[in-house]
């Protein structure tokens, strides 16, 4: 049975140096990794930077408490907002991700930590609306819930990773006029 904590230690173990950095990272990771097949056994809903687990959230704090991971807050140079790091301070049990073919987890979260955090808050929340919401023109309902966020071509760049993941989001829907 696998206990909460250890699949976040898995996670950010499993990320370049075993540090992922920011929260929003960590869950867009852990939903998109279920997608592929993970399965940590975290439920998520729909918050606002999209597909979020409380179950997650307390399971990372209870790892910090147990000492099993470091968080640790940084700040952005641009306008010095805060983030937090966090770093595995033990091995992960094997079988978590013996479990999920070892090699492709790591190599997904690699491609997670060196992804611009929006684009895969972008990517998480698309696939969750076409695939649990089921909207149909999710490229517009992506643009009224994260607005600014979509521009600069994150949106395109977030349908690309999902691409590379082998998620591909069918083509939206339109509205007839």
């Amino acid at each position: 049975m696998r206990e909460r904590e250890d699949v976040v230690v898995a996670v950010i173990a499993a990320a370049p140096e075993g540090r992922l950095a920011s929260r929003i990272r960590l869950q867009k990771s852990v939903y998109l990794l279920d997608r592929l097949g993970f399965e940590s056994g975290f439920e998520f809903d729909y918050h606002h930077y999209g597909p979020y687990s409380r179950e997650l959230d307390n399971a990372t704090a209870d790892a910090k408490a147990l000492k099993l991971i470091d968080e640790r807050i940084e700040h952005r140079v641009r306008d010095g907002a805060g983030y937090s790091v966090f770093e595995a301070k033990i091995s992960p049990k094997r079988e978590l991700l013996a479990a999920a073919d070892r090699p492709r987890v790591h190599e997904r979260i690699a491609l997670f930590a060196r992804t611009n955090v929006t684009v895969l808050e972008l990517a998480a929340t698309v696939d969750w609306l076409w695939r649990v919401e089921k909207v149909s023109d999710w490229r517009s309902e992506v643009a009224a819930r994260k607005g600014a966020k979509t521009g600069g071509g994150r949106l395109e760049r977030a349908v690309e990773l999902l691409v590379i993941l082998g998620l591909d989001p069918p083509p939206p829907a339109t509205a007839c006029p």
